[in-house]
């Protein structure tokens, strides 16, 4: 499947969170047993404070902003999905996830895998709470509810590409607003963008997409030409620091990450894990342009 753009992307997440049926809103609990209705996806919950993600998810391959809708886009599941997050007063609204290649294996919450057709999942989720097709792209969207949230999955060439969590505007009405978010920029060490990928091999993958979605120039992005780890006093892959130079024009820079995560596995969808055995090996042969290689950023 090939990448969406992001402009495209906004407009969608956009009319999705704003155009919530209004007969949806009298709609109660539907006779399934597999709807998840905890209002959390990927680890993420409605209403959380943006801010208080930057712990677990780190910080977002780029912000999107047009008008008052604003995305805070991650890469996750190793490089294969994005996570976009629709935020409001710094508050998550709601939560998108799709799927970036075909191969992808990926069951969510309420036993629906990417690549399903629409029969698929009414076989597993039972008769829809509403069913429109899209007149943009054709696309299809079946929408599952038990106020105040709904599942929308939608469905591009019959299968299934991508699945979003929602929440009715009554109930994101009596959210508060949250603090003030900020990510480092990536120009110093103290500024370090936070990478926080499933596995520490993933961390090149990290880098490449937030450097081809990092614009500098007239119309270019950024091209890595060399990379470094720097240690802490605990991690000796703690920063990667990559050098990079613009594909229109003549700028260069260093783009510092914070690639430091943890020693030990975990069931979270966004920390490092590192093998202690592998570090020493990775110090001593680090590869700029092959795995592994290091990663990621927050902020625009």
């Amino acid at each position: 499947m090939p990448l969406l753009r992001p402009a495209s992307l906004i407009l969608i997440f956009a009319t999705l969170w704003l155009a919530w049926p209004a007969s949806l809103q009298a709609q109660t609990s539907l006779p399934t047993q597999r709807l998840s209705l905890t209002g959390t996806f990927e680890g993420v919950a409605i209403g959380a404070p943006i801010a208080s993600l930057r712990a677990s998810l780190g910080d977002p391959i780029k912000i999107e902003r047009t008008g008052e809708t604003v995305i805070w886009r991650y890469l996750t599941h190793g490089g294969g999905t994005y996570l976009d997050i629709i935020v409001k007063n710094n508050v998550v609204q709601s939560l998108t996830l799709l799927n970036r290649f075909n191969s992808l294996k990926y069951v969510d919450p309420n036993g629906i895998a990417f690549g399903e057709r629409p029969d698929q999942v009414r076989a597993k989720l039972g008769s829809t709470a509403r069913e429109a097709t899209n007149s943009d792209d054709g696309s299809l969207d079946l929408w599952y509810t038990s106020l105040p949230y709904a599942w929308v999955y939608e469905f591009r060439a019959n299968a299934l590409s991508f699945i979003q969590l929602v929440a009715s505007p009554t109930f994101l009405a009596t959210f508060s607003a949250g603090p003030a978010a900020t990510g480092g920029d990536g120009t110093s060490l103290e500024q370090a963008i936070w990478i926080r990928p499933s596995h520490v091999f993933f961390t090149s993958t990290w880098i490449g997409v937030f450097l081809a979605k990092t614009t500098c120039g007239t119309n270019g992005h950024w091209i890595q030409t060399a990379s470094r780890f720097q240690a802490d006093s605990q991690n000796p892959l703690a920063y990667t620091i990559v050098s990079a130079s613009c594909s229109d024009g003549n700028a260069k820079r260093d783009f510092y990450f914070n690639t430091s995560g943890d020693t030990q596995p975990t069931s979270g969808n966004d920390t490092i894990y590192i093998d202690p055995g592998q570090l020493q090996q990775m110090i001593q042969s680090p590869s700029p342009s092959a795995p592994p290689s290091p990663a990621p950023p927050f902020g625009p």
